[in-house]
């Protein structure tokens, strides 16, 4: 049952002055005569808000930034797209691919096992089967749920359950994704 409005892009139809004003007390700002704040009591059948006055302006903008983040529908930094990787973050993992920056949790760098070809150069182990076009064969959801966890029995150094920080995974799914637009652009000259 919906009781108030939809806060989606509640950020962009009101400024930050009012928002802090009517979460601290919606009805003094309805009872002072504020034409928005009357149009909404009335559109949602004068269902009251509960004020938060005990909320510091810190918490409450903390709150405003996360609804301007696009707030429930945020991702964890593996669960977005390859395709949002920047420039910075496919560097990123083409460093912690090739070992030459440290995993956080200690684990053994991907080239140790796993060869790619980029630009027409092949680096890596041979170990582990190749990756030049993992991401094009098994695409963004897979490869997300696949680097959750080492792809070896082997574990970090560290007692950690984990393998990469969901900054690391989602930076070497962009880089793989990189691999592969760059390996069929070779094809298709």
């Amino acid at each position: 049952m919906k009781v108030g409005p939809d806060l989606k892009g509640v950020t962009q139809r009101r400024g930050r002055p009012w928002l802090l004003r009517f979460i601290r007390s919606s009805q003094s700002v309805i009872r002072g005569g504020d034409t928005t704040a009357q149009t909404l009591f009335a559109q949602f059948k004068q269902q009251r808000m509960p004020d938060w006055s005990d909320l510091s302006e810190t918490q409450i903008t903390g709150i405003l930034d996360w609804f301007a983040g696009n707030g429930p529908e945020q991702k964890e930094p593996d669960e977005r797209g390859a395709e949002l990787a920047t420039a910075a973050d496919v560097e990123h993992a083409r460093r912690l691919f090739d070992g030459s920056e440290r995993l956080t949790y200690g684990g053994t760098a991907c080239g140790a096992c796993h060869v790619v070809e980029e630009r027409g150069v092949r680096a890596g182990g041979t170990l582990g089967p190749e990756l030049t076009d993992t991401y094009r064969r098994f695409g963004d959801r897979a490869l997300t749920l696949f680097l959750k966890r080492p792809c070896t029995g082997r574990a970090p150094e560290s007692e950690s359950t984990h393998y990469l920080a969901p900054e690391e995974s989602f930076a070497i799914k962009g880089y793989l994704r990189r691999v592969a637009i760059d390996d069929s652009e070779g094809e298709n000259p």
